[in-house]
């Protein structure tokens, strides 16, 4: 038998428990990144890295330790312990002041926000809900997306009007939507922004509150392309809008004109977390990853177009999810794993990764 000196037995357990778990985790279309408990934030999949599949994660350098962090298709960004936000990809500020693309693929801080509790980026703008409970936005605002009354893109931070005691907000394709007040939710923008004029439940360049009584009382939203859903505090989930790829996660909605309504997913009653992507969705359930819409979006023209809610086959203990368009993610016992996309020209996304797999992602701790 062999007898370990007392230092190594103390040096084993230190190293045990000093290890690295994963707390927060965001996908958007094919890039991703993960933030663990020491604040390290590792990212794949960012084209202006000029990363190509086969995906694998790198540190994020030039960072402060994180606690939070959130990814668009134009970038990702992180805030630091003290409320700092600090992002990397294209400089939405300076590539609307000088009229030019700007873009680094070192975190810069973002100039003329005030402490940052949460950030979310859209499709050509975003937002962030600071510490006092406000909202700002900056970006293009072709549908009203910024909510300040106007179309006019915003280069600096603008605060949304009318918006107070903020929870947590989700940002669209053109529309931006707020947890706030006494669960209550608020909305602007477009929710149909594919057919301008024809919205369908709102378009305003305002804030407009929906009614707690109709949509239940929330705890978290996010939106998807012409979709969004939201966690009630009952645990439930409800969803509203275009239902035409199953993005409503019912056959049944409570409301339905057409493929357009509004109603609660199919088998989830604990949802912890919550996340939309162009066509579809996902929820942490008692652990569970349940999704539901179009199985991913590169493979529409081959799959079904609508899947009922299903759960990710492998995942017990979740904690997050994130869905892009070529792949999912999700912590799952402190761990990030991803499924989706198995193959894109003929490259594997992620090595073993596929729909009905999920894997670990190569580099990361």
């Amino acid at each position: 038998m062999r007898v370990f000196p007392i230092f190594s037995i103390l040096l084993l357990i230190s190293n045990s428990a000093a290890a690295t778990v994963a707390v927060d985790v965001d996908v958007s279309d094919s890039r991703a990144c993960v933030l663990y408990d020491d604040g390290a934030v590792f990212c794949w999949g960012d084209p202006l890295s000029e990363d190509v599949p086969p995906f694998t994660a790198e540190k994020v350098d030039g960072l402060p330790p994180a606690k939070s962090i959130a990814v668009g298709r134009f970038g990702a960004c992180a805030i630091d312990g003290t409320g700092g936000l600090w992002c990397w990809g294209i400089d939405l500020q300076r590539t609307l002041r000088n009229e030019k693309l700007v873009h680094s693929t070192s975190p810069f801080k973002v100039e003329g926000v005030p402490e940052v509790k949460e950030v979310d980026l859209g499709f050509v703008h975003m937002c962030v809900l600071s510490h006092a409970g406000q909202v700002w936005c900056w970006g293009q605002n072709p549908c009203g997306e910024i909510g300040c009354g106007d179309k006019e893109p915003h280069a600096d931070p603008t605060r949304v009007p009318s918006v107070y005691a903020a929870k947590s907000l989700s940002t669209g394709i053109n529309n931006t939507c707020v947890v706030y007040g006494i669960n209550e939710l608020s909305c602007w923008g477009s929710d149909n922004p594919t057919q301008e004029g024809n919205p369908f439940i709102y378009e305003t360049t305002e804030p407009v509150q929906l009614s707690i009584n109709f949509f239940g009382a929330m705890k978290s939203v996010a939106n998807g392309r012409n979709f969004a859903c939201g966690i009630r505090t009952s645990g439930e989930v409800t969803c509203w809008g275009s239902n035409i790829m199953g993005q409503l996660g019912t056959v049944e909605p409570r409301l339905r004109e057409g493929w357009v309504g509004i109603g609660e997913v199919d088998g989830i009653t604990d949802a912890r977390d919550l996340d939309a992507s162009y066509f579809n969705a996902c929820a942490v359930d008692k652990g569970r990853v349940v999704c539901w819409g179009a199985p991913l979006f590169p493979g529409l023209a081959e799959e079904s177009m609508s899947q009922p809610p299903t759960a990710i086959p492998v995942i017990r203990n979740a904690t997050r999810v994130a869905l892009g368009t070529l792949f999912g993610c999700a912590i799952d016992d402190g761990r990030v794993v991803c499924w989706g996309e198995e193959e894109v020209e003929g490259m594997p996304v992620i090595e073993g990764m596929r729909r009905d797999k999920p894997v670990a992602v190569p580099g990361l701790p």
